[in-house]
C-alpha cells in the first residue's frame, strides 16, 4: 500500500496530464464530428436545391417537347393536305393535257401554225369541283 501511495504521488502529475490529454482528445473528435455533421446537412441541402433546380429544367423541356410534338402535328396533318392538294391538281392537269391533245386531234393537227397543243386557243372551258375533290369538265 505503500508503494501504490508512493506511485499515486508520484504519478498524479502523469495522470492529470494524461486526463487532460483524453479531455482534448474527446473535445477535439466532437468538434471534428460537429463540422462533419454540418458538412453533410450542407451536402444533402445543396442536394436538394438541385434536385429543385433538375425538376424544374426537366418540366421546362416536357413543355417544349409538348409544343414541338403540336407543332410537328399541325405541320404533319397541314403536308398531308397539301399532298392531297397537290395530287388532285397533278390528275386535273393531266386531264386538261388530255383534253387539250384530243381538241388538238380533232383540229386535224393542224391551227393556224401552232406547234404546241396548250398553245392552241380554244373557248373556255366549265370546270366544276365535285364533293369528292376530282375535277370535272
Amino acid at each position: 500500500m505503500v508503494l501504490r501511495l508512493l506511485a499515486g504521488v508520484g504519478s498524479s502529475g502523469s495522470e492529470t496530464s494524461v486526463d487532460e490529454k483524453k479531455r482534448r482528445r474527446m473535445n477535439s473528435n466532437r468538434e471534428s464530428a460537429r463540422r462533419s455533421r454540418m458538412k453533410k446537412q450542407k451536402h444533402l441541402q445543396d442536394l436538394i436545391a438541385e434536385m429543385g433546380r433538375l425538376e424544374r429544367e426537366r418540366r421546362e423541356m416536357l413543355s417544349i417537347c409538348d409544343d414541338k410534338t403540336k407543332g410537328h402535328l399541325i405541320l404533319e396533318a397541314e403536308n398531308g393536305a397539301l399532298l392531297a392538294e397537290k395530287a388532285a391538281l397533278a390528275g386535273y392537269l393531266g386531264h386538261l393535257e388530255a383534253l387539250m391533245i384530243r381538241k388538238f386531234k380533232e383540229a386535224g393537227g393542224q391551227c393556224s401554225g401552232v406547234q404546241e397543243p396548250w398553245q392552241v386557243h380554244y373557248p373556255p372551258l366549265h370546270v366544276a369541283a365535285s364533293n369528292t375533290g376530282v375535277f370535272r369538265i
